[in-house]
């Protein structure tokens, strides 16, 4: 279960306490996701999700809800904090920053499809337009630099052969950089997995959650993560190329892709196979100090045959 810090109903209903929300009546941990603590909380007037931040300090949670505020003002169904009677959002819980929003209806697919595939497509391409205009993006904290920094590390958590592909992928991506920088950049999501969407039974999109990791970076890249996850053949590490064709073809519709910046979409995929391979084995690593496993679909080596793949295609 992905909750890391546990609060108790009495820390939630002195948070509760500052707002007019109404009675606890519920109170459950959502186990998706890797990186925070959310809460699912029920009360007389609606429902809410709590976010404590695990790796984030607060002057970064300020950064992540102003992105949200710019996005929820152009219309996108992102989760913004509420503002308690004190007018405060940020609140210390558990020794963690901590916010309260408004849950969105709807539940993460479990069975991805096509028409899932095209409605993220489209929203991620709206997501990088009406962000582009707001000033001071972050710097991507798992970018270049990380992956050539940790590789070495986390190589030693690997058998010869795997330590070997890793090393030989971050020597491809350095060795690609030129290309990385001539791609369109922006703020990207750069987590937006399947489990931080939601759908109503209808395959229609209610709400992209989890901005936490936003920062600046190449839009296409961050079309590569989606794809990555969500256009995956099923029981292969390959990607189903009618879900691919879906995405891009809706994201397109959207915001045009050059056929030059097209021409980097392998180099792509396979840079946001290596960063969430990196990222895990990091989180595996941080599980086993904790005494504690990854759930079963949070692996390693998930991505690490999708790179073994990608690095086919070329």
């Amino acid at each position: 279960m992905a909750v890391y810090t546990h609060v108790s109903g009495a820390d939630v209903e002195g948070l509760l306490s500052s707002y007019d929300l109404g009675a606890l009546e519920a109170l459950a941990p959502i186990s998706a996701g890797l990186e925070n603590s959310n809460y699912a909380l029920s009360t007389s007037h609606g429902e809410y999700v709590l976010t404590l931040f695990e790796h984030h300090a607060a002057d970064e949670v300020h950064e992540f809800v102003r992105l949200a505020r710019h996005l929820g003002g152009a219309g996108l169904q992102v989760p913004a904090p509420l503002i308690n009677n004190n007018e405060r959002w940020l609140h210390d819980l558990g020794h963690r920053p901590a916010i309260l929003c408004q849950r969105f209806p709807g539940a993460h697919p479990q069975q991805l499809t096509v028409e899932h595939c095209r409605a993220i497509g489209a929203e991620l391409a709206r997501f990088h337009l009406h962000s582009k205009d707001l000033p001071n993006r972050r710097s991507d904290e798992r970018g270049f630099d990380w992956w050539v920094s940790v590789a070495s590390e986390y190589g030693r958590d690997l058998n010869p052969e795997d330590s070997e592909l890793l090393r030989d992928e971050v020597a491809y991506q350095v060795a690609q950089r030129s290309a990385w920088m001539t791609l369109p950049h922006g703020w990207i999501h750069a987590d937006l997995f399947h489990d931080n969407a939601l759908f109503s039974e209808s395959a229609e999109l209610t709400a992209i959650l989890d901005l936490y990791n936003a920062c600046d970076g190449a839009w296409l890249y961050d079309l590569a993560i989606v794809a990555n996850d969500w256009c995956v053949e099923t029981g292969t590490s390959g990607l189903d190329s009618d879900k691919v064709e879906a995405l891009a073809q809706a994201y397109r519709s959207v915001r045009d892709i050059s056929a030059e910046e097209w021409s980097c979409w392998n180099l792509v995929l396979r840079g946001a196979a290596l960063r969430f391979w990196l990222s895990r084995l990091l989180a595996a690593r941080l599980a086993t100090q904790r005494g504690e496993s990854l759930p079963e679909d949070k692996q390693p080596n998930e991505y690490k045959f999708r790179l073994l793949h990608l690095r086919k295609q070329n």
